[in-house]
């Protein structure tokens, strides 16, 4: 009787110390060497495994007992001299735990496998996935993940992205991957889509459509890469929500008269350092003349280009209403702000 009695009340006072809301950290030398803290505040876990050295430990210790199966981030964080040793990330290797958050950052991941986080399909909001060896990410589950916001795959060695389908994607960016091919049809279905970063990734043209089907899209960057030519449609938008377009550092030396449509009176198009020596009027002024007629603070930023400021430039600065809608730091082959320049004396000479 009294052993029944004892075991009844160590079952009571073992569910007294239990948290109302059920989450506990496993035992630590069952996950070690990651290591689980709980936030004093929000009472939700986290897990660091940034010491793990192969895939098998990373497996052993996600089938240990966790009494609870959902945590709020995952971190494996390496540094540049010092990386995360693991080489492969399979689908069963986080067993049935779910994550909010997932940063994995300075690690020799290579691959991983398509259902890696099949757990936290209803759960992820955001995953990155950065500074490491990475040649393809599993694209094509972007669809299953209900709440996914962020997506970081940059600074990796990325030699394809497939299509993205996401209802929930807003920010997506694969920076910094330098060999980088996608298909025409990248954004396939992306209404959430705000933010995309395709900067440094060795792009030498761009579809044309290739934003179209990105319904809200506001922020664009593609700087550092090796564009030479704007083809018609190359910035073709369907919001017209579009702030910024960042094309800095490239090679862009033409476009084509068509090259942008669909911004906002607000657009920043930033073009500085590239090749160009002029701005024919036929491309040039319809933009200038959008942003004049919606009345916008949208500017052109053309600093660090090498323009011959000679009679074909006579139309812009001899319309001083257009010329504002082109940022101060533009400037001739000689140093002189396009600014500066005298209309009488292209009026007379031209």
């Amino acid at each position: 009787m009294w052993k029944y009695l004892l075991c009844i009340c160590f079952v009571a006072l073992t569910l007294q110390a239990l948290p109302a809301d059920g989450q506990m950290c496993p035992m630590a030398d069952d996950i070690a060497p990651c290591h689980c803290t709980k936030d004093a505040v929000t009472q939700k876990l986290d897990l660091d495994c940034s010491n793990v050295l192969d895939s098998w430990q990373l497996e052993r210790i996600f089938h240990a007992r966790f009494p609870s199966p959902v945590f709020r981030r995952l971190t494996m964080a390496g540094t540049e001299g010092h990386r995360v040793p693991l080489v492969y990330l399979a689908d069963s290797v986080f067993g049935n735990i779910s994550f909010s958050s997932v940063v994995i950052k300075y690690t020799n991941i290579s691959h991983v496998g398509e259902k890696v986080f099949e757990k936290s399909y209803d759960t992820l909001e955001s995953l990155t996935f950065s500074y490491s060896d990475l040649q393809v990410y599993p694209a094509t589950n972007l669809r299953f993940f209900t709440r996914l916001s962020t997506l970081d795959l940059s600074h990796n060695k990325m030699v394809f992205l497939q299509d993205v389908y996401s209802l929930s994607l807003q920010i997506l960016n694969v920076e910094h991957n330098e060999h980088l091919a996608f298909s025409d049809k990248l954004l396939t279905v992306v209404p959430s889509l705000l933010e995309m970063s395709l900067a440094s990734c060795g792009i030498e043209s761009i579809p044309p459509g290739l934003f179209s089907s990105a319904e809200v899209l506001s922020n664009v960057n593609m700087e550092g890469n090796k564009l030479t030519h704007l083809g018609g449609g190359a910035l073709a938008f369907a919001s017209n929500d579009v702030l910024e377009i960042i094309l800095s550092d490239n090679e862009i030396s033409s476009a084509d008269k068509d090259f942008i449509s669909g911004t906002s009176a607000s657009v920043n198009l930033v073009l500085m350092n590239n090749r160009l020596e002029e701005l024919p009027e036929a491309v040039w002024r319809p933009v200038l003349q959008s942003l004049k007629d919606e009345k916008g603070s949208g500017f052109v930023t053309l600093d660090g280009n090498p323009f011959f400021c000679g009679c074909k430039i006579a139309w812009l600065v001899t319309s001083p209403d257009l010329l504002n809608y082109i940022a101060r730091g533009a400037t001739c082959e000689d140093g002189s702000l396009i600014h500066d320049l005298n209309p009488e004396y292209f009026t007379d000479h031209c």
